[in-house]
């Protein structure tokens, strides 16, 4: 079936993934040692129902869907739970290079199992990739057993294709552990394929990291067996710390609880936007009233449905605790749901009218400062039951009082209105694009020092928080996006970076 047609079908409800089925052909012959024919056979089919199973979700239903491989996590680990669980008919026979069948099932399998130690890695779990890991490489290795001088060039560059992302996943574990032997080792066979491809003329510069050139940046020529494995995993390492793990890779949680799932996929997202997680079909009815306003296209904003969802969390909760501190009373998980619903609604005119030079997500944490602001969030809570006469009380003269606390905050010259986490974020990324391209100027490997890096970020975040404090119109995110264009911040740049790097400036 056409992949599209049957993912209407999934979306639609036509059809369930429970009622798609696998079809296991015997396609093996029985061991000469086999005691009991009539067991073997039925372990045989329910392992290769396990493999089948996991692959139609990594080759087809992820297609069907247009969904990420992530969905379908537990299915490719029932995959290598089987396979520990019963090796020996896997390795035996499955994998044996005896049947012509069983290349495919090793490809198959090598693919997956890649797939899920990708997936731990970008989560963070090492621990769990590399306990995946030598199973992978036995596995890959089986293939590779079988596709030697087997004559077809499709089955080659597969597993030449299979083996070179073995080694992307091993170059980030080996950065990620620290593991430099295992790194620079998988790094050494990556590029000894990418340079391959190259030649051939067949190198997709879309879908590979390119390792051969990135880095020739910093060592200004492509012979790198003449460069030693302590450089090559500096270079390494350095290039690994600016990439980040996809998004996709962490755990997603409920919506309305908040409980975490245990393995990507089993919180199932909404099936009209496909976007918000639910634990369940009670808590995903129990946030319909706040989730209707940003289902599908209904948010008009600047702003992710996440980033709007999260700023409406963090604003129920403080209105919260300023109700049950003055009352001595909690509140109710009706009354707080109700308050959540009426604010995300709110808060989508607020962004889109009065308040629309906060309509970004470089500005929206400008919002929280903002007298107006607030006070047209302390006249919302004062119309919600249970906040009422708390913030009926405290809307009064809230702007004012605000305005107030701002002034003497002015004139003490002392409060940074950007919080430390972002300044460093942006320090970084600057530091990164800059040791990149003096390292590119320079030749050398030695810029990517730990201390000369650390002292520039310091000196940067330093840099950025006395600017800041010196120009009020700058104190600010949006502020911040700016500053760099500003002559004399640039001025000062260049002298703290030369300083940083130990640069001499003729």
């Amino acid at each position: 079936m056409d992949p599209e047609e049957l993912g209407r079908m999934l979306r639609s409800g036509e059809v369930t993934e429970d009622q798609i089925t696998c079809v296991v052909q015997d396609d093996f012959s029985l061991p000469a040692d086999c005691d009991d024919p009539a067991a073997f056979v039925r372990s045989y089919r329910d392992r290769l129902i396990v493999l089948k199973q996991a692959h139609l979700r990594f080759e087809f239903l992820a297609r069907a869907y247009g969904q990420s491989n992530l969905e379908f996590e537990r299915y490719y680990r029932d995959l290598y739970d089987d396979i520990i669980a019963h090796r020996n008919i896997w390795f035996d026979v499955i994998f044996s290079a005896d049947n012509s069948v069983n290349p495919v099932h090793a490809e198959r399998t090598t693919g997956i199992l890649g797939t899920l130690c990708t997936i731990l890695r970008q989560r963070g779990d090492l621990e769990g990739c590399m306990e995946i890991m030598p199973t992978y490489m036995a596995v890959l290795e089986r293939y590779q057993q079988m596709t030697d001088g087997c004559g077809r060039p499709s089955q080659v560059e597969c597993c030449e294709g299979l083996t070179y992302k073995a080694n992307l996943i091993r170059i980030n574990c080996g950065v990620q552990l620290p593991d430099q032997k295992m790194a620079v080792r998988a790094f050494r066979d990556a590029i000894a394929y990418e340079k391959k491809l190259k030649a051939l003329g067949q190198y997709d510069v879309d879908s590979m990291p390119d390792f051969d050139g990135v880095m020739e940046v910093f060592f200004h020529h492509k012979r790198y067996e003449e460069v030693p494995d302590d450089d090559i995993f500096k270079a390494l390492t350095f290039f690994g710390e600016g990439r980040d793990p996809a998004p996709a890779g962490e755990l997603r949680v409920c919506g309305y609880c908040e409980s975490r799932e245990d393995m990507f996929g089993d919180h199932k997202k909404c099936s009209r936007c496909h976007e918000q997680p639910y634990c369940s079909k009670e808590c995903q009815a129990q946030d319909w009233p706040c989730h209707k306003q940003l289902c599908g296209s209904k948010n008009n904003t600047n702003l992710s449905s996440a980033s709007l969802l999260e700023i409406t969390k963090i604003l129920v909760k403080n209105h919260t605790i300023t109700v049950e501190q003055r009352t001595g009373r909690p509140l109710s998980a009706c009354q707080k749901d109700a308050a959540k619903a009426a604010l995300v609604k709110h808060l989508k005119k607020m962004f889109t009218g009065e308040f629309k030079h906060f309509n970004s997500p470089c500005t929206a944490s400008d919002a929280a400062s903002d007298p107006a602001f607030c006070a047209a969030l302390a006249d919302l809570f004062a119309q919600q039951p249970g906040y009422e006469k708390v913030w009926g009380k405290l809307r009064v003269g809230y702007k004012e009082e605000m305005e107030r606390q701002l002034s003497i905050e002015k004139r003490s010259h002392s409060a940074l209105n950007i919080d430390e986490d972002t300044i460093r974020d942006v320090c970084t990324n600057v530091a990164r694009t800059l040791i990149i391209r003096i390292g590119a100027m320079m030749g050398t490997a030695d810029i990517l020092n730990g201390a000369r890096r650390d002292k520039l970020l310091n000196d940067l975040v330093t840099l950025v928080k006395n600017f800041a404090l010196k120009h009020p119109e700058y104190n600010s995110h949006r502020g911040l996006q700016n500053m760099v264009n500003n002559d004399e911040f640039k001025a000062l740049m260049v002298d703290t970076v030369t300083s940083a790097m130990e640069i001499d400036v003729e």
